[in-house]
């Protein structure tokens, strides 16, 4: 039977010219953190600053520990049979590998694992390993060398010959443009093979009938020497000979559906009638089935294989236009950028808060970025559950790649590694070349062939076809068109506040769209380490739109990036700047998502909706860092987060104010809706609703239906608002929302006079008058983090009770709501 070892006690770190020896406390764990947890360095690093820890980037690091190997034989002085197989998940970056003193390999790639046979190098009883990390600024220097006429031509920078995470060497996320990371960030795995041979994977690929009802499975077990695939029947083996193999089996909700047992070498066909098909979030259950293996030798089992499987049909009818098991989807989702970025080593934790916050905000897609880095099995896990869909990248970005063989073949290395290990999950809807790399050739070189697109347009996409023929592979983010960020073509990065790009208002399919915003006053003061925050000052010509102190904690322009914030009061203090730009980023977001949503202009006398999904850039934070993640750092919501999740509510009612005002109904629930849309023109002076109309609708699944004009409401003054209800067959509220008629600089607004009670595990709001983005914020033992309410940051109209739940990590606190403009809250103790 294969033997499992992780290697997780006795490691040691050590800097190559020093004695000292520093007791790594848990693995996996990189250099920065050791030496944090030791004093060596300050925390600045967690900011991704190096001013403190510049130095550990000239070191050369040393990983050590030792394991003990039993022989066979009490009185073996060598390993005579079997094989042993050292597993390195994850190393950053360049490492040599000795066991016992030995160079067992180096590896050079922090994309792809480590595996390597050590049956020559280790011996009965204690072993020693030793992984050494040498400074990337040596490989770097040895890249400028090497490739000096490529990196002399001024297209390719040294770092891109490197296949390290992309941005230890620019600012973007927040960290300086020399930090770099180094260490081991995954599991260390020994693998004890006495009987020579394993599984070394299972493939299972599967296709459905017309009816989608019935499948036929195929499952192919990779059995291995580890050096040698076995392709026919196999029997003889260690001495005394025996019989190789495979049990194959199926199981749906634990219950077994399918089995068979064949030689090794042999593929399996599986026939799965009265198939449960797996649906995205909003569409129907995403049921799983069990696939798994064991390989056997004379009846007794030596090694085991399992994989989770759904079924679904993908096609693709225009252009990132999908229809799933027959009906059309549209992505409404957001962008994961690297979890934290001062270290690679996962935290599933945080991870599963990313995505359980996606999940609740109706998020039905994710794009795993290109310019980030790998995520475990724990996302892709939690995305089969869940509905999720994933637009998975391989790893290169923004950058023009060398035409260099070594350097492309590492990347189709990893392509052809991500494919194999995710391919079976079906949340996984297409594989990606990569992330803006043609886009950031059209800004430096717009005359020039992209340097490697034949790589990425052949090279990767046969690589594709031939491991994964059924799923779709797209070039590039963004691609396709004139230029690779036209809009109505392919995939469009909508950064229309730096940017003038025509037919972006309603692009076919927005993959990043962007507004800069602020987290909460408690996080802001957490990143800039003050208790007392600068306050903001009134803007003047050629000034930044902020403080000068949160320079230090920006990137990339973001001053360029900033919402409309002209459209709101002056801030005079730190509050009212957190205030005034996640409400005009907010704004931003409920304006373009609602457009996209609608996908088309009322007067076009069609019911085709252009525009087939919208990413939000970004979800997270991965620095201490203000840009325009709708997450802050310690993953608490900022305000774009609600609004967000208000504009992605599968079924949406909206009033759209242009040259009339138009009343839709856009319906992305899967389900055909119909029934009333109440529009009513409501007047803070008065307190009151002044006007209403009532319109019949009928909305079927996947569309957007213009349901009437408000001409009836005639000619009125701007500082009223517009409010639409849906009410279903049932009379029941399906959906509401509202919109102003003039800017907030131009309102004033009442004192609300809300009151706060509790029922069960909900507060009850009710304001006496209109209350504008009543903020909802709690408090436990000094912990003001994690509340999670279920709306945050909304309008409340007179005389309406408004209940919100939250969420389970606080047993007792105090909870505050308060409008934007009240001068008091209200105070509720749970």
């Amino acid at each position: 039977m294969k033997k499992e070892r992780i290697l997780t006690d006795n490691w040691f770190l050590r800097e190559s010219e020093s004695t000292e020896v520093m007791k790594i406390p848990q693995m996996p764990m990189q250099v920065h953190d050791i030496l944090y947890h030791y004093g060596k360095i300050g925390d600045s690093y967690q900011w991704g600053k190096t001013e403190d820890c510049r130095w550990v980037n000239d070191k050369t690091w040393i990983y050590g520990t030792d394991f003990e190997i039993e022989p066979q034989r009490p009185d073996a002085k060598s390993l005579d049979c079997g094989k042993y197989v050292l597993l390195l998940e994850g190393l950053d970056t360049f490492a040599e590998i000795k066991v016992n003193q030995k160079t067992a390999g180096r590896h050079h790639d922090c994309y792809l694992p480590c595996k390597m046979d050590i049956s020559p190098l280790v011996k009965p009883g204690k072993n020693t390993l030793e992984i050494i990390f040498t400074p990337v600024k040596e490989e770097l220097k040895k890249t400028e060398e090497t490739y000096r006429d490529i990196v002399a031509e001024g297209l390719v920078e040294p770092c891109r010959f490197l296949r390290k995470t992309f941005h230890d060497f620019t600012t973007y996320l927040g960290n300086d443009p020399d930090f770099y990371k180094a260490g081991v960030f995954g599991r260390t795995v020994l693998y004890e093979i006495s009987d020579g041979l394993q599984i070394e994977d299972m493939d299972v690929q599967y296709s459905l009938n017309e009816a989608l009802d019935t499948a036929k499975v195929q499952i192919h077990t990779a059995v291995s020497d580890g050096n040698v695939q076995i392709h026919t029947a196999l029997s003889g083996g260690n001495e005394g000979g025996g019989i190789y193999r495979v049990r194959a089996w199926i199981l749906y909700d634990k219950e077994l559906i399918w089995e068979q047992e064949k030689p090794a070498g042999e593929s399996f066909i599986a026939g799965i009638e009265d198939v449960h098909l797996w649906w995205p979030a909003g569409y129907g259950a995403q049921y799983l089935y069990c696939v798994q293996a064991e390989l056997l030798r004379d009846g007794q089992v030596i090694d085991t294989w399992e994989k989770r499987i759904g079924f679904r049909k993908i096609t693709m009818q225009g252009m990132l236009d999908f229809q799933i098991n027959g009906r059309t989807v549209r992505l409404w989702g957001a962008n994961l950028t690297p979890d934290q970025g001062y270290t690679l080593c996962e935290d599933t934790k945080r991870t599963e808060r990313l995505l359980e916050l996606a999940r609740d905000a109706h998020v039905n897609a994710l794009r795993i970025w290109g310019e980030g880095t790998g995520f475990g099995e724990f996302l892709y896990n939690f995305a089969d559950e869940n509905g999720i869909l994933l637009w998975q990248e391989f790893y290169c970005g923004h950058a023009q790649y060398p035409d260099v063989e070594e350097v492309k073949e590492k990347i189709l290395q990893e392509a052809e590694y991500m494919i194999k290990s995710r391919k079976h999950h079906p949340s996984i809807l297409l594989w990606c070349g990569g992330n803006e790399c043609y886009l950031s050739r059209d800004f430096a070189a717009p005359q020039r062939t992209y340097l490697t697109a034949e790589f990425f347009e052949y090279d990767l996409k046969r690589l594709c076809l031939r491991l994964d023929p059924d799923r779709y592979y797209h070039v590039n983010s963004p691609f396709f068109g004139s230029y690779s960020n036209e809009p109505g073509k392919g995939d469009t990065h909508s950064y229309t506040n730096s940017w003038y790009v025509p037919g972006s208002d309603i692009p076919l399919f927005a993959s990043e769209n962007l507004r800069v915003s602020f987290p909460g006053v408690k996080t802001l003061k957490r990143y800039l380490k003050r208790d007392i925050l600068p306050k903001p000052v009134r803007r003047k010509h050629g000034e930044l739109p902020w403080p000068q102190e949160y320079e230090s904690i920006t990137s990339a322009e973001s001053w360029k990036k900033i919402p409309c914030i002209e459209e709101f009061y002056d801030a005079e203090e730190p509050e009212e700047m957190v205030y005034q730009f996640g409400a005009a980023a907010g704004k931003y977001i409920k304006d373009s998502v609602e457009r996209y949503r609608r996908g088309r202009k009322a007067d076009d006398g069609t019911m085709d909706r252009i525009c087939k999904g919208h990413f939000i850039w970004k979800w997270n934070t991965t620095f201490p860092h203000i840009y325009s993640s709708v997450l802050d750092f310690y993953l608490e919501q900022k305000m774009p987060y609600y609004f967000l999740k208000r504009a992605y509510e599968p079924l949406s009612v909206q009033a759209e104010v242009s040259d009339h005002l138009y009343v839709w109904l856009v319906n992305d629930t899967g389900m055909s809706q119909e029934g009333r849309i109440t529009a009513e023109l409501f007047d803070m002076q008065e307190n009151r609703f002044v006007k209403r109309e009532e319109i019949p609708v009928k909305c079927k699944a996947g569309e957007s239906v213009m349901a009437g004009r408000l001409d009836s409401f005639g000619q009125f003054t701007r500082d009223k608002m517009i409010r639409v209800t849906f009410r279903d067959a049932e009379q029941n509220i399906a959906a509401q929302n509202h919109t102003f008629m003039d800017i907030e600089r131009h309102l004033t607004f009442p004192q609300s006079g809300i009151k706060m009670w509790r029922e069960k595990d909900m507060i009850c709001l009710k304001a006496e008058q209109f209350a504008r983005c009543v903020e909802l914020s709690g408090e436990e033992d000094g912990d003001p983090y994690w509340w999670d309410f279920q709306d945050n940051y909304f309008d409340l109209f007179p005389g309406e009770v408004k209940r919100v739940e939250y969420g389970n990590r606080h047993k007792r606190g105090t909870i505050k709501a308060k409008a934007v403009y009240d001068k008091t809250c209200a105070e509720l103790n749970i």
